[in-house]
């Protein structure tokens, strides 16, 4: 396996277009992954975040991911979601990442398949099984929305694997970031990210970076361009849009409010995959003035009117 290393700074989780009928509306992905490239050093693609691949079917996915990485054409890095707790499954997606082109695989630390967390040794051995085997390096996640909860230590065990070379972590506490930006990344073990509210902090303490979804992306990448630049008040001033975006719209979860989110910018998305709800339209304005008073607009390639014009969206 290539030991290749992902690179520092915004990770972006991308969202999936979906038409009425549940299949991926390839028409509108392209475009969002436009915006991404155009402001992310890298690109989740299916990953267990907001992407909603769990209603994909595998030809579905196939077709998906070759058409984003097609679309990305090697910009950026590329990290193909490739999560289950079967062992095996996780490295057939693998094997079709590598072979559409992907650069990195994610995967979901796991429940056990009995839905109870997985344990420190049930980990170690569901790593170290895939590390052998993939043909693309592994980026581990932890999301215990979705998968297993687990400490620090273990964390910092993983990163010895041979074939990990990163790690997203969910868990926004400050002790546990202090400790992983140190014995993971200053160690030299693997790349560290967090999440768009202690991005700035991770940062600081010697981390990599953040993934999110667009438009946090955005927000995210100002942070990061302010710190290269040698501004800490700046990114200090971008990190402070992230205290009630998008928490204020938490209830609606965070696949919902980013897709709204990037209507509100001209890229219209649709809704969540049906029979799912979308965000009300009362709401929606409410979060449109929220961007509206970040400045964003002003940050997209092209004016948002302009932009969703050529880009065939509708605002």
């Amino acid at each position: 396996m290539a030991q290749a290393t992902p690179p520092a700074g915004i990770i972006g989780a991308a969202l999936t277009p979906f038409t009425p009928d549940n299949r991926v509306d390839l028409g509108r992905l392209e475009p969002l992954l436009d915006f991404m490239v155009d402001h992310c050093d890298a690109v989740s693609l299916l990953g267990a975040e907001v992407s909603e691949y769990q209603i994909l079917g595998d030809a579905d996915r196939v077709e998906t991911l070759r058409t984003a990485i097609d679309t990305v054409a090697g910009r950026v890095s590329v990290l193909a979601g490739a999560s289950s707790p079967d062992v095996a499954e996780v490295l057939r997606l693998a094997e079709s990442a590598a072979s559409a082109g992907a650069d990195f695989i994610q995967v979901l630390m796991p429940r056990h398949p009995g839905g109870n967390p997985a344990r420190v040794t049930d980990l170690i051995a569901y790593f170290e099984r895939i590390a052998e085997s993939s043909p693309l390096p592994i980026i581990a996640y932890h999301n215990p929305s979705q998968g297993t909860d687990t400490d620090a230590a273990t964390m910092v065990e993983l990163s010895r694997i041979d074939g990990v070379v990163g790690f997203k972590e969910s868990s926004r506490d400050l002790t546990k970031i202090g400790r992983l930006c140190a014995e993971i990344d200053s160690a030299g073990h693997a790349r560290y990210y967090t999440t768009m509210q202690p991005l700035l902090t991770t940062l600081q303490l010697g981390g990599s970076g953040a993934m999110m979804p667009p438009p946090g992306t955005l927000v995210g990448a100002q942070v990061v361009a302010a710190l290269r630049d040698g501004d800490p008040e700046r990114a200090a001033r971008w990190q402070r849009h992230f205290r009630l975006f998008p928490s204020r719209w938490a209830r609606y979860g965070l696949t919902v409010t980013m897709k709204a989110a990037m209507g509100a910018l001209g890229y219209d998305l649709g809704g969540p995959a049906a029979p799912f709800g979308a965000m009300s339209d009362t709401d929606a304005e409410l979060l449109a003035q929220q961007l509206e008073s970040f400045d964003l607009l002003s940050l997209l390639p092209v004016p948002a009117a302009a932009g969703a014009s050529a880009k065939g969206h509708t605002s």
